[in-house]
């Protein structure tokens, strides 16, 4: 995996531990949000805890968290950076594409 800038494999909560230690990116609906942490529900219905940045607070219900996968496999992320993506999202086309790009295509999603 590289961990160059920009550089994140887009996965789901259950491939989460194949990425330790590596940049990721996730996108999910924000089931809970507390101090400086949220859960996200991931479109294969996994759940994701984020360490989110300092002062963040999510404003919509699903966001897009590019960020590093913990070290030890679990299913948390420690946030870089975000993107709201509103209040209406398809996870399941989502899904759909998280399995193209570590599928069948994945070298038109490889850097």
């Amino acid at each position: 995996m590289s961990s160059e800038i920009g550089v994140a494999p887009r996965i789901n909560a259950g491939m989460l531990s194949l990425f330790a230690g590596n940049r990721v990116c996730v996108v999910g609906k924000v089931v809970n949000q507390e101090g400086s942490q949220a859960q996200i529900q991931c479109s294969d219905n996994g759940t994701v805890t984020v360490s989110m940045t300092p002062g963040q607070h999510y404003r919509s219900q699903f966001v897009e968290v590019v960020g590093i996968a913990s070290a030890d496999g679990s299913t948390q992320v420690r946030e870089e950076r975000s993107c709201e993506l509103g209040d209406n999202f398809d996870l399941s086309n989502y899904e759909q594409l998280v399995q193209f790009a570590n599928g069948k295509f994945k070298p038109l999603f490889s850097a």
